[in-house]
């Protein structure tokens, strides 16, 4: 039998649709290997005895203990963040074990979370936007957080832009809103612009208000389901203090930081010739970083401009990504490590407008060099990791260096 016109056509738009999902889940495939050889290869910087012993991680794991022996964070000890994190966490060490070792898989199950989301917004692009995505990789995902939280966190923000870009504005809006239990902190600026133009966009369309109703009714459900776990565990008092970001505002006022106080060193570091600021810039993260805060800028400012015309999904998501990396600059930038915590939402709206506005392939190709050779640092800081750390009983199966193994033996 011979097919007819129609069948031909449905036939070969049904070949191209199982080969556009072939690319689609090869480009995840490649991403998550990535990933894992990444994350692979940095072991001795992440899987290290100073981290674990005097720095951040090793306090994750014993606020563990102390909830288990029944303490309560923001009342019997300080704490700064939401406090659902920490639920997981006692879920998760008591599958695992309270161990460093738990606490770095758990570090990268959900920094592939924040790649998933990359991946949502990058999988209909072209292949170049594909290769910067990989390339981008290491600044938007850091191997170790210095908690359960922000790599959390990430992922909810990351997979509420794609969301957003996709115009399921109510499902990104219960997101923002989980992430409050997470940290409370861009979570309110991502939920308050997500209800912002969602509100301007209905009365220009001139929708009746039982459509925002609607719109609001997962963020409402979310919201509360959140509240009635965190309090049933932690109870009312405790969830609703880690809600209210007074105790981190106070810190960073006590301590100096902001992007033009502590964190300045890293966009205007001390050196003393134009040939280091060149290798600064070229060879660590700060460079791309720039460069996408930039670009991040002139998407922003253009997507703006087009929704004074009309509303669309991809310009609304590109103004919000600017905008939070702006308040991000401005209000909760700390120390100079700080550009980690919401580079993968600069590197998730980079992508995004590269797409959106198509991008000419030669800038886009830049930008594959520039964040690669951005990495060279780290690339080189870890190869001496190599070199010289070890894992030894002394320093408890971790990575250290000789000196700090016969230091701690003593």
């Amino acid at each position: 039998m011979f097919m007819t016109d129609q069948q031909m056509l449905s036939s070969n738009l049904s070949q191209s649709t199982e080969r556009e999902k072939r690319r689609q889940y090869g480009f995840l495939a490649l991403l998550l290997i990535a990933h894992i050889a990444i994350f692979l290869a940095q072991l001795p910087t992440s899987y290290e005895f100073a981290n674990f012993v005097f720095f951040d991680p090793g306090v994750t794991l014993r606020t563990d203990k102390l909830i288990a022996q029944g303490y309560l964070p923001t009342v019997d000890f300080g704490y700064p963040y939401s406090l659902l994190p920490l639920m997981l966490g006692r879920a998760f060490f008591a599958l695992f074990g309270r161990t460093p070792a738990a606490y770095i898989l758990f570090m990268a199950l959900a920094e592939a979370l924040i790649l998933i989301g990359l991946w949502r917004l990058a999988r209909q692009s072209g292949w170049l936007v594909a290769a910067f995505v990989i390339a981008a990789m290491p600044h938007a995902i850091i191997p170790v957080y210095v908690h359960l939280t922000h790599p959390l966190e990430a992922a909810l923000i990351v997979h509420t832009i794609a969301d957003l870009s996709a115009g399921r504005r109510a499902r990104a809006l219960a997101l923002a809103t989980a992430c409050l239990f997470i940290k409370p902190s861009m979570a309110y600026v991502l939920g308050f612009l997500i209800l912002v133009l969602t509100i301007v966009r209905l009365i220009r369309q001139r929708e009746s208000w039982n459509s925002f109703w609607r719109f609001l009714r997962p963020a409402l459900l979310t919201g509360i389901i959140c509240l009635a776990i965190s309090s049933a565990y932690f109870g009312l008092i405790p969830t609703i203090s880690a809600l209210i970001p007074i105790n981190g505002a106070q810190s960073y006022k006590a301590l100096g930081f902001g992007f033009f106080a502590n964190g300045r060193t890293f966009w205007l570091p001390k050196v003393s010739s134009a040939i280091q600021f060149a290798k600064y810039y070229s060879l660590t993260p700060a460079g791309f970083w720039i460069v996408c805060t930039l670009l991040i800028a002139m998407f922003g400012v253009v997507s703006l401009t087009k929704l004074a015309n009309a509303a669309a999904d991809k310009y609304e998501t590109l103004t919000i990504v600017a905008t939070c990396h702006f308040i991000f600059l401005l209000t909760f930038f700390g120390w100079p490590g700080s550009w980690a915590y919401y580079s993968s939402l600069l590197v998730a709206g980079v992508a995004f407008g590269l797409s959106v506005f198509r991008v000419r392939p030669a800038l886009i190709a830049a930008m594959i060099l520039i964040a690669l050779a951005g990495n060279a640092e780290r690339f080189q800081i870890t190869a001496n990791a190599w070199k010289w750390m070890k894992r030894s009983p002394e320093s408890a199966g971790l990575w250290a260096f000789l000196n700090q193994q016969e230091e701690w033996n003593h």
